[in-house]
């Protein structure tokens, strides 16, 4: 499957005070004039005190959270998938540092990945995840009814997740299959993109999509891959409705995690296979290639042509 799909406005209200007016003093009758008096010392009104000044920060507002109905219950977890699925593409080349997670579901890297790795990342440095992509979706599962709906799901450097545009279609040309397995290997993943489905047909039809000022902390050759398209996205639910009562299969089909090293970017692919003989999903690292230009440039056609199977997992650890 390759459907390639993405502020809230905060009003400080700064409250004063006034400060409390007194009246003039009730009239006292004037004593009668007593001879030789001594004059009375006059006395200064006491001063009034001081309006408290508004400080600064009292007029600063924490930005409200997003919208109620824009987040996914499963958000949470797939933080951690795709925190695990980045630590272990980046540490493809030592296993030994491959999360415990996916020890000994990673496949060993490729010649060309190894070279491609060492020419851009020294040895011994530990880049930076900004992002982790998942391309994801789901496809409709009865005989009759071809629909399916792809995406990606972003989770940012500090465990913002983001979606970008999700693209349905429908018809006979649709020949996608769900991911082998999915539930019983990555269960949280599994009810996470039905639960996406679920949203899209009960409403509210809105996500959790890359704001312009997230956009702009990525690389500018990814940010028209992962920008919103509301319009794609409305047509994406009007579809979805359309097959109410389907029954669908999730999709986890390939996993890139963007990485800085420097002020330098790059792109670190995996697909994902099904090892229907463990009963579990295994990553085949792909490629690693800069971020630059305008657009990023992976080996996916040589790595389609050469998957014939689930890859060999590298040792993980002992």
């Amino acid at each position: 499957m390759r459907v390639t799909c993405l502020v809230v406005a905060c009003l400080a209200v700064l409250e004063g005070c006034e400060p409390n007016a007194t009246g003039p003093a009730p009239a006292t009758p004037a004593a009668a004039p007593v001879a030789s008096a001594a004059p009375m010392a006059s006395t200064a009104p006491a001063a009034a005190a001081p309006m408290p000044t508004p400080t600064a920060s009292a007029s600063v507002v924490a930005p409200p959270p997003p919208p109620p109905g824009d987040g996914l219950a499963g958000d949470a977890a797939a933080v951690a998938i795709a925190r695990d699925v980045a630590a272990a593409l980046t540490n493809v080349t030592t296993p030994e540092n491959i999360p415990p997670s996916w020890a000994n579901r990673v496949g060993s890297p490729s010649g060309p990945f190894k070279a491609h790795w060492a020419s851009l990342i020294p040895s011994g440095s530990h880049p930076e995840v900004v992002a982790t992509l998942l391309d994801v979706g789901a496809v409709t599962t009865e005989p009759g009814v071809k629909v399916e709906l792809g995406a990606k799901l972003v989770v940012l450097g500090d465990g913002r997740v983001r979606w970008t545009t999700i693209s349905a279609r429908e018809g006979a040309k649709v020949d996608s299959n769900p991911t082998p397995g999915l539930a019983a290997a990555e269960p949280a993943v599994s009810a996470l993109l039905l639960e996406l489905v679920n949203r899209l047909n009960t409403g509210p039809c809105q996500l959790s999509f890359l704001s312009g000022e997230e956009l702009l902390s990525l690389p500018t050759p990814v940010r028209g891959e992962l920008g919103a398209d509301i319009p794609t996205f409305a047509e994406s639910c009007a579809i979805v409705r359309k097959h109410r009562q389907a029954t669908w299969g999730p999709i986890l089909e390939a996993a890139v995690a963007l990485v800085r090293q420097g002020d330098a970017y790059f792109a670190v692919a995996a697909h994902f296979l099904a090892d229907n003989q463990a009963g579990r999903l295994v990553l085949e690292p792909i490629d690693v290639v800069p971020v630059k230009g305008r657009s990023m440039e992976l080996a996916w056609s040589e790595a389609a042509g050469s998957s014939k199977g689930p890859a060999t997992p590298a040792p993980g650890k002992k």
